[in-house]
């Protein structure tokens, strides 16, 4: 049944990704129009969308966890926080987008919060 796990992340991850590409070809302006007439519509739609995405892709890998000394965190939050810190530092670069730490940062908070249901002390550190 892993079918099951993977289906909701991959769709979602679709999704995802055709903002991303939407955006950086300026398809995306009216959705963007009113995303930024949201108080703080921008930084809500980082940490909701990178958030439910980072806590399908962990529920896919069934919370697995990998070691960085003693410390054992989420694959699935690693492989987003990465993807998601090339994609926004690759905005410099890009004439229709602009790099935004603040982004960043929502984006870190979405993949941190997304997290929280897979996490325990124990699990979390050796001792």
């Amino acid at each position: 049944m892993r079918l099951k796990r993977w289906l909701p992340f991959s769709l979602f991850f679709l999704f995802v990704a055709s903002i991303i590409v939407g955006s950086n070809v300026g398809r995306l302006t009216s959705i963007t129009s009113l995303v930024d007439s949201l108080p703080f519509g921008d930084k809500w739609g980082h940490l909701v969308l990178i958030g439910l995405l980072t806590f399908l892709l962990n529920h896919a890998l069934s919370g697995r966890k990998m070691k960085i000394g003693r410390l054992k965190i989420l694959l699935g939050g690693t492989i987003v926080a990465v993807a998601i810190t090339v994609e926004e530092i690759s905005q410099i670069w890009m004439p229709l987008r602009s790099f935004d730490l603040i982004d960043l940062s929502a984006n870190y908070l979405g993949i941190t919060l997304a997290g929280l249901p897979w996490w325990n002390r124990n699990a979390v550190v050796d001792r």
